[in-house]
């Protein structure tokens, strides 16, 4: 039997004024439906009725599931090609806003080879990563121990001069945990950096319940650029910027549209859209700073 979560109230500002946004189909695992609500005080989406943290592995349990995948078909090619040009773009990122090596926490670390990328440029890396099997890969591959579970890991208070989270903060339950962890880990001069779709752009709004990046099960969480502000400022956190992830849109339509053609303009389409407004950017990455308490 699987266990699922039934919100009565908004799990980000707790009104209770709730209606529902989209009805979105798990095209990866099982076919089922599930239903996305929208807070009308805050604007927060979630996925209602998802599947409990001790029930959602199996929702996992696809070997099309591209983050964990090893395959050679041509969405994973177009997978793997597009997370290999990011790395370096990432690492530059990173650098712009910490110009020091230091050591990076890496949440939701897949097979470990963003991990592998930042040591092999002189960073103290650790990471955790909820699939037993990625785990197992980045040890193989990597030599790279990765703990589990992020909210069962335990770092030092004040450890980290950098967390990275790439699309992984939209799949873990305890969302506030989560951030009061963010907290507790980085150091007061240290950066987050958070990539998440964003649930109002272009290509969402085009595609609708059949946009690739509601993901459900598995996305608990769907993020506009206010909400995620919101959420960083209850938990001590000052957004300092926000980046776009162009090659998201491309890779999103790819997942979308049964018409390759049509996904490989759409996607470029959405791409030149988000470039010229963020707001329309299908994916985009947030940078923040701890606030700065005054005595």
């Amino acid at each position: 039997m699987i266990d699922t979560i039934h919100y009565d109230s908004c799990p980000l500002c707790q009104g209770s004024e709730l209606a529902p946004f989209a009805s979105a189909t798990d095209h990866l695992v099982s076919g089922k439906q599930f239903t996305i609500i929208q807070c009308k005080a805050c604007g927060f989406l979630f996925t209602q009725d998802a599947p409990s943290n001790d029930s959602i592995e199996q929702y996992y349990d696809s070997e099309k599931y591209l983050p964990h995948n090893t395959g050679h078909g041509f969405n994973s090619f177009i997978y793997r090609s597009v997370r290999s040009v990011m790395f370096n773009w990432k690492h530059a990122l990173i650098q712009h806003y910490h110009n020091t090596r230091g050591t990076l926490i890496d949440v939701g670390a897949g097979n470990g080879h963003f991990m592998a990328h930042m040591q092999r440029s002189g960073w103290d890396v650790v990471g955790c990563e909820q699939s037993e099997l990625a785990r197992t890969e980045a040890w193989n591959r990597w030599e790279l121990h990765l703990d589990g579970d992020v909210m069962e890991t335990e770092y030092r208070t004040g450890c980290a001069d950098v967390i990275t989270a790439w699309h992984a903060i939209e799949h873990i339950h305890d969302l506030h945990g989560l951030w009061d962890r963010f907290n507790n880990w980085l150091k007061s001069d240290g950066i987050l950096l958070v990539a998440v779709p964003n649930c109002f752009s272009a290509d969402a709004q085009h595609y609708g319940y059949t946009w690739a990046a509601w993901d459900v099960p598995r996305h608990l969480w769907h993020f506009s650029i206010n909400t995620i502000h919101e959420l960083s400022q209850q938990h001590g956190f000052r957004l300092i910027d926000i980046k776009s992830l162009p090659l998201d849109a491309c890779y999103i339509a790819m997942l979308s549209d049964q018409n390759k053609f049509k996904a490989i303009i759409n996607g470029l389409r959405f791409m030149i859209k988000g470039f010229s407004n963020k707001q329309n950017a299908s994916s985009l990455i947030y940078i923040f700073s701890k606030q700065q308490i005054r005595p």
